[in-house]
């Protein structure tokens, strides 16, 4: 029973012999007290080859007949209740900050569908469970439910009920319908009238949430609400208003949903670890937090209410800023001093690690669980600063000159380097010391990004590595050099990259290219928004008829032009207006413009070349490189 493993036979055995074995399991789970999170388990381990639907019925409706009595005082009650009279209670539902986003996709939805729309007369269709906390809200307002599992299936009913509802505007015959749709599952009013929504999701998708139930829809910014509302728009729209109909009342009426309601936190993630959404696969994120809340939970010397405020701070400072809030974890992972973690945490093993240490914060370390998240959320403050560029830690020249960099490391792509910046900004309290550890990031990136030296796990193991040793040292950051000098392609690598590589037209050449202005030209460049990356010679220049003046100038083959066009030579910044009115222009045309413009670098195309083909091309890629070499050595 513990491994899981099916019977011999591939039979389905008859229904009778599923509610037996559900039966069974369970009265020597009752016998031999276990608790209730693991008769769960075990039922569901033993039934993984029953009918889905005979035994999720069974399962609830064994288990919390008995809650009372094996629960243990952890306040749980549990009923079985279609949509409607789930949705028609006098609550709001409401979905903690801290819990993931919407995410349901068209493999979830379609199954919905298919599930609701196969419902025959007189039948039902047992859709789960959702595990909530009643909240207590003010004299005139309504109590709360807060939905700890279950936000899934809620929001695509109301988004579904929406759906409806809007198919039943303009039609006299439905307008009954529509308003009972609207008032009674949708919204709910309070004593004095005012309206709520019913279901209420987390700061992140609320807005798109609620734009749905209020018909606004070019309001709507959540891509994964906009895909769900045209997935069940598609459906129901084939349908006639009899057939629409129709639908309404099967799932209202026969969807049901057993509610699992707890009196507090510790008891709802308890439940919670057995439980997830139709299969929709948990992000290592929402894994980690289960099983930071399942600690905390579970053990009287933990206050559970600080590690869950805690983690909603850092979901907070996280998850609207970042594009992929996991790698806050794996940098902080890898940036924190204790306990020193010297490899790369891949998102594949970023929950793996995190178990390992918060289990090992518990039942070893001197500090407290509620102080490792305590660390964990004040560095996730600093890390949504950094990656926003808005750092204001220090005096105000100096919070600019850090965040102008911190800017410019963003145009080269350094998503790795934020393991070494967040432990930096731990450790020194001088705006002088960050930006020191900020130009040896820089240098350290383009030499390798140049190179192709690496990829983003051999980044992470490198950074990783900097911070268990070098600020062990007297002088860190003397120590980082001298450790990343060693990980550095050699100066004459670094100059065979560019001179030998086609770069990428992207913010980290505009930044290589401003940089060489500024430092080997003596220019300055104040916005580099308005200029652009200019191919002296036209990238197309072998591609029409009006370009024939540079095929001649070039006097190459289109093969060979192709393998020189993109290189650092044949490239400068010019003010965007110029570069687009110039376009094609022979060489002499555009040298007029080239000497006009305010980048010395590119008044220098003009004053030192009298034409332009791969000859000049190769010479002026070498001048570059050997810039570029003096300017980001790490030696």
């Amino acid at each position: 029973m513990h491994s899981g493993s099916p019977p011999a036979s591939t039979t389905r055995p008859r229904r009778t012999t599923d509610r037996t074995r559900v039966t069974f399991i369970t009265d020597i789970c009752c016998n031999t007290r276990q608790t209730l999170t693991n008769v769960i388990y075990y039922l569901c381990i033993a039934t993984i080859s029953i009918d889905v639907v005979v035994s999720k019925r069974y399962i609830f409706n064994y288990w919390y007949c008995m809650a009372t009595n094996m629960s243990g005082g952890m306040g749980l009650s549990a009923n079985e209740d279609t949509v409607e009279s789930v949705l028609s209670r006098n609550y709001r539902y409401t979905v903690p900050d801290y819990q993931r986003r919407y995410a349901w996709r068209e493999e979830q939805w379609g199954a919905l569908w298919d599930d609701v729309t196969a419902i025959k007369n007189g039948e039902t269709h047992f859709l789960g469970s959702i595990v909530v906390i009643e909240r207590t809200d003010g004299l005139n307002e309504l109590n709360q439910l807060e939905v700890v599992d279950g936000q899934q299936r809620l929001a695509t009913i109301s988004i579904i009920l929406s759906v409806i509802r809007e198919r039943y505007v303009g039609d006299d015959e439905y307008t009954k319908q529509a308003k009972a749709v609207e008032n009674d599952y949708l919204w709910e009013f309070d004593l004095d009238q005012k309206r709520h929504q019913n279901l209420e999701l987390s700061t992140f998708d609320n807005s798109s949430f609620r734009a749905i139930l209020e018909r606004e829809y070019s309001e709507i910014d959540s891509e994964q609400m906009k895909e769900a509302l045209k997935f069940f728009g598609d459906k129901i729209d084939s349908l006639t208003l009899d057939e629409v109909d129709s639908l309404r009342k099967r799932l209202l009426s026969s969807v049901t949903l057993v509610t699992i309601e707890c009196n507090k936190e510790q008891s709802a993630f308890r439940l919670f670890e057995t439980l997830n959404d139709r299969g929709l696969e948990l992000s290592a994120v929402d894994l980690m937090k289960n099983h930071l809340f399942s600690i905390a939970a579970n053990s009287n010397d933990i206050d559970y209410e600080r590690v869950q405020s805690r983690w909603q701070d850092i979901i907070t400072n996280t998850v609207p800023h970042l594009s992929k809030p996991s790698r806050f974890f794996r940098h902080h992972i890898m940036s924190a001093p204790t306990p020193d973690y010297n490899d790369n945490v891949s998102e594949y093993k970023l929950f793996d690690v995190f178990k390992e240490i918060v289990d090992g914060v518990v039942e070893h370390d001197e500090r407290t669980l509620e102080e490792y998240v305590k660390d964990m959320s004040n560095q996730s403050c600093i890390y949504y600063r950094m990656s926003d560029c808005d750092i204001d830690f220090f005096d105000s020249a100096g919070n600019t000159a850090i965040n102008s960099k911190l800017n410019q490391l963003n145009n080269i792509k350094s998503v790795q380097a934020r393991t070494l910046l967040l432990r930096a900004f731990r450790e020194f309290d001088n705006p002088n010391k960050i930006m020191e550890v900020l130009n040896l990031v820089e240098k350290f990136l383009i030499q390798w990004k140049v190179a192709n030296y690496a990829t983003g796990s051999q980044f992470d193991r490198i950074h990783s590595h900097v911070c268990s040793t070098a600020f062990e040292r007297p002088d860190p950051i003397d120590s980082m050099q001298q450790y990343l000098s060693t990980q550095c392609p050699s100066d004459a690598e670094f100059r065979a990259g560019i001179e030998n590589k086609r770069v990428i037209l992207n913010d980290r050449t505009k930044y290589m290219l401003a940089k060489i202005e500024r430092e080997y030209y003596g220019g300055e460049i104040v916005d580099l928004s308005k200029y652009d990356i200019e191919h002296i010679a036209p990238r197309s220049s072998f591609s029409a008829k009006k370009y024939s003046t540079w095929s001649y100038y070039l006097d190459t083959t289109e093969a060979t032009f192709e393998q020189h066009r993109d290189l650092l030579g044949n490239l400068t910044l010019l003010e965007s207006d110029e570069n687009v009115r110039i376009g094609n222009n022979p060489f002499e045309n555009k040298t007029t413009t080239y000497r006009k413009s305010d980048i010395s670098m590119t008044n220098s195309v003009a004053e030192t070349y009298d034409e332009w083909g791969i000859e000049q091309i190769n010479e002026r890629t070498s001048r570059l490189a050997e810039a570029a070499t003096g300017i980001w050595s790490l030696g």
